[in-house]
């Protein structure tokens, strides 16, 4: 049973993935283009590489029983330590739409609860549950946005 969902799980981390790398040209590209600097978009990009790294560690921890590496994994992502670190360039958070935020503050704050309940002894059908969510958020606006280089 638990490899049934962390299989899927992993699985639904592959689709996404996928969707990603098989966006067609530019101009066919339906998705809100968001124009960025190098810099803004470097941050960016390596904050989605962050994702799928802790994704990746939170599901190959809860395959091991290791609620305490998933929960730390999960915290590495929240909003709580986002906001700590206060490395977003200062640039950047004006160019991003509405829309952008709700998909990009609950994912960050899914993240918090995720790592709360695996501390708390939450069961694994919860935290993937709970992971299911948060990737939702990704998909979502992985669906609706794509980053292009701003003119100079």
């Amino acid at each position: 049973m638990r490899w049934r969902h962390t299989g899927f799980a992993a699985f639904c981390l592959f689709l996404s993935l996928g969707q990603m790398v098989a966006a067609r040209a530019e101009d066919a590209d339906p998705r809100v283009a968001i124009a960025m600097t190098a810099s803004e978009k470097a941050f960016v990009l390596g904050q989605m590489r962050l994702f799928v790294k802790s994704i990746e560690q939170i599901v190959a921890a809860l395959a091991a029983d290791d609620a305490a590496t998933a929960a730390e994994a999960a915290a590495a992502r929240g909003a709580l330590r986002f906001q700590a670190e206060n490395a977003m360039p200062p640039t950047l958070g004006p160019k991003f739409p509405e829309t952008w935020r709700s998909f990009g503050q609950p994912m960050r704050k899914g993240f918090d609860a995720l790592a709360k309940g695996l501390t708390q002894g939450e069961t694994e059908k919860v935290s993937l549950a709970r992971l299911g969510e948060v990737m939702r958020n990704c998909v979502a606006c992985h669906e609706s946005y794509r980053i292009v280089d701003a003119k100079n």
